[in-house]
């Protein structure tokens, strides 16, 4: 999905005067209502851009501002349905002994002026990597409603659980998979929590690690398939809030050992152009142009894009080589799927048999996906 740059301009600039407590300017010509709202929706920054629309002279009428409206309205009910389901999770999980940290929107939404503005498509939470603590966490969620979502056993780090209309919850049996290159800085994270202050086994990262957490979990999106708006925004309330107090040698040293230097300094100068000067040299435009037709979540064409690029890099380049390796992933990741592996190399091909009609069961628009995409691939 593409957008011309006045239509993202003006979105920035509606989002820009939220965050300065300022009023916006009118929306100008050549801008239509239709593709603002596409746009937002696209980066679900909606609710901050319904409230800047709100200050307009000019506001849209008709149908186009009951569709405004109408997502305000939605968006009010899921930010309630998630606050208190996130409480009851947390309340439960703790009232069973297990430890449990919150983590991305459900914090970050917390350091907005208002809550309501940070939009979140579901609630992530880490617990201890143990199957027992994770089956715990399991029944937890089917004793308060929640369904299996697709595949759960088969992601190398999460298990995801709905509730339709509104509930996702993932629980997160590590931050990062040790697929990733910076997984060591994650693999310890237990040892660096802080515990609640009136509830022992709810757990916070300080603001170093969280902030360290946010930069790798926006990278890994931006790399692999694309991120949005929103992630900027949330650096930018990262930077004001904890920017005078954090420990930045502590910081910066892991950036350097990351290889994150460069990539961090995007962040902050595309976060101050963006909400403070709105000056963009050329390098900030190419990642600022990336980003607003990335969307919230990325694509599934840009995600695809990067991971054939790693493939080749392997040596894998044709159609039929990246369709083997990924029905029958390396060892390495697989392990992360199935610990058992680790000591029972033996059981890979039984393990591979397994993901198969798990996917075929559970994922089966995601393979037509793939597949689909391997057809287009020149």
């Amino acid at each position: 999905m593409r957008f011309n740059k006045k239509t993202s301009d003006y979105l920035i600039e509606l989002l820009r005067s939220v965050i300065n407590e300022d009023s916006p300017k009118e929306k100008p010509e050549g801008v239509d209502w239709d593709d603002i709202y596409s746009l937002a929706l696209f980066h679900k920054v909606d609710e901050m851009a319904f409230h800047a629309i709100s200050k307009l002279t000019g506001k849209p009428e008709g149908r186009e501002v009951l569709k405004w409206e109408k997502q305000h309205e939605k968006n009010q009910i899921v930010n309630m349905v998630q606050t208190g389901e996130g409480e009851t999770i947390i309340n439960e999980a703790s009232a069973r002994g297990i430890d449990i940290l919150p983590l991305k929107g459900s914090v970050l939404k917390n350091i907005y002026p208002n809550p309501e503005f940070r939009q979140m498509g579901d609630l992530d939470y880490l617990v201890l990597s143990d199957e027992s603590t994770m089956k715990e966490m399991g029944k937890l969620l089917h004793e308060l409603g929640y369904e299996d979502g697709e595949g759960v056993g088969l992601e190398a780090s999460h298990d995801v659980y709905i509730k339709p209309p509104y509930m996702e919850v993932e629980v997160h049996r590590r931050l990062l998979p040790t697929t990733e290159e910076n997984h060591w800085h994650t693999d310890d994270i237990w040892d660096r929590l802080v515990k609640d202050e009136d509830n022992p086994h709810l757990m916070h990262m300080t603001p170093e690690d969280f902030y360290l957490f946010h930069l790798l979990h926006f990278e890994k999106h931006y790399s692999m398939g694309g991120s949005g708006i929103r992630s900027i925004i949330d650096q930018y309330y990262l930077m004001k809030n904890y920017g005078a107090t954090m420990d930045f040698d502590y910081i910066n040293k892991l950036l350097v050992k990351m290889n994150y230097v460069e990539f961090e300094a995007m962040c902050k100068n595309l976060a101050k152009a963006w909400f403070e000067d709105g000056l963009l040299n050329d390098e900030l435009e190419q990642s600022a142009e990336y980003i607003i037709n990335s969307g919230a979540f990325g694509t599934f064409e840009q995600y695809q894009k990067w991971r054939f690029e790693q493939y080749r890099k392997q040596g894998i380049k044709t159609k039929k080589g990246l369709f083997f390796r990924r029905m029958f992933m390396e060892r390495e990741r697989m392990e992360n799927i199935y610990p058992s592996l680790k000591k029972h190399g033996w059981l890979l091909p039984f393990c591979w048999v397994h993901r198969l009609i798990k996917a075929v069961l559970f994922r089966r628009n995601k393979i037509k996906m793939e597949i689909n995409s391997l057809r287009d691939k020149k």
